[in-house]
């Protein structure tokens, strides 16, 4: 069993009964034993046996290992993809620097992206682009830092490493006529009311995936959904031409299923990411549309509408549901060419 100096014995202890339980208990009951036992704990007093007469020591791909099953426990409610993503990151790191995750510093990590930027020219697929690495820097930081905050280290080194300066390219969102030849592309109700969902909520593809049938306020469009990114419930809304479309598609329905959006083969199960992206593309390529097309550029076009309305941008990030309100600036603060000529029209009234 790997125990960390810098992580007090009780700690310790807990996180090994943790990770030995975690193979046969789900989360709500992983929770409540957690509590338990550091409830019983508060009343004892423990202290390390320093007399034992030996010292067995743990290989690096053990305590590594360790680490990151622990991660996966305590962060157990991120969404599957980011999840991946953060261990991904930290396994291509360790496969590059041979050294428990515990002992690198700032001139490992500065390494790593240095191999990271390079890795594909070889195979003269060119250079990484910034954007790619510096996502790859914060998926490491997201990891350091919660090591930090577990006390397995004094640092977080990634910190030490700046991001790369990016290039930023303009927001790709649906303009006006894009829109209009979307729903031209729509030939069943199902097209049409998931087309008008994602325009008017700006929600993410993996937050639309869970919505029931009962979630939605008829009378308000407000929907109450568990955030995919941060794990807040926010309300997102639906309008009315969204809520007239989604209602006739709901009537045409003779299955039970409770989910908001089915496949329209039997067995009619909900629809997931996969069939909500190929369903977009579908309804595009029936009209020949020449731009990219894919849910998340609703949420996009959302933001810009919202921008180019004057909408204060602490209210775009709550109803876009940014945490970090560095996001919602980093895309919607600077002007745009439509917010431009709104300027100069008023100037010149």
């Amino acid at each position: 069993m790997y125990t960390n100096e810098n992580v007090n014995i009780k700690s310790n202890i807990i996180n090994n009964i943790m990770l030995q339980m975690y193979v046969y208990l789900d989360t709500v009951t992983l929770d409540i034993l957690q509590k338990v036992i550091e409830e019983q704990f508060v009343f004892l007093n423990v202290e390390r046996i320093t007399t034992l007469p030996a010292k067995v020591d743990t290989s690096t791909e053990e305590k590594n290992n360790y680490l990151i099953d622990l991660y996966r426990l305590k962060k157990s409610r991120l969404a599957k993809e980011t999840m991946d993503q953060y261990i991904g990151a930290i396994t291509r790191l360790i496969t590059q620097v041979d050294k428990p995750l515990t002992d690198i510093d700032e001139i490992d990590i500065d390494y790593y992206l240095r191999y990271y930027e390079n890795r594909n020219v070889k195979n003269n697929r060119g250079k990484n682009q910034a954007s790619t690495c510096n996502n790859e820097r914060r998926y490491l930081s997201a990891f350091f830092t919660w090591l930090r905050k577990e006390k397995f280290v004094t640092y977080n080194p990634v910190e030490c490493v700046e991001p790369k300066r990016e290039r930023r390219k303009p927001i790709d969102y649906f303009r006006p006529g894009q829109m209009e030849e979307l729903r031209e592309g729509c030939i069943t109700l199902r097209d049409r009311a998931l087309v008008e969902v994602l325009r008017s909520t700006g929600a993410r593809v993996g937050e639309i995936v869970p919505i029931n049938r009962d979630d939605i306020d008829w009378n308000t469009g407000d929907v109450t959904i568990l955030g995919e990114k941060g794990g807040r419930y926010r309300v997102i809304y639906l309008d009315e031409v969204a809520r007239y479309h989604l209602r006739k598609y709901l009537e045409s329905r003779k299955d039970e299923n409770e989910a908001l959006f089915v496949w329209e083969r039997a067995p009619h199960n909900r629809l997931n990411k996969t069939g909500i992206r190929a369903s977009l593309k579908t309804i595009a390529g029936r009209v020949g549309l020449k731009c990219r097309v894919y849910p998340h550029k609703m949420r996009k076009t959302l933001g810009m509408q919202l921008k180019n309305q004057g909408v204060d941008i602490g209210d775009i990030q709550e109803i876009l549901g940014h945490s970090n309100p560095n996001v919602t600036s980093r895309y919607y603060a600077e002007s745009t060419p439509d917010t431009l000529r709104d300027v100069r029209r008023r100037a010149a009234a």
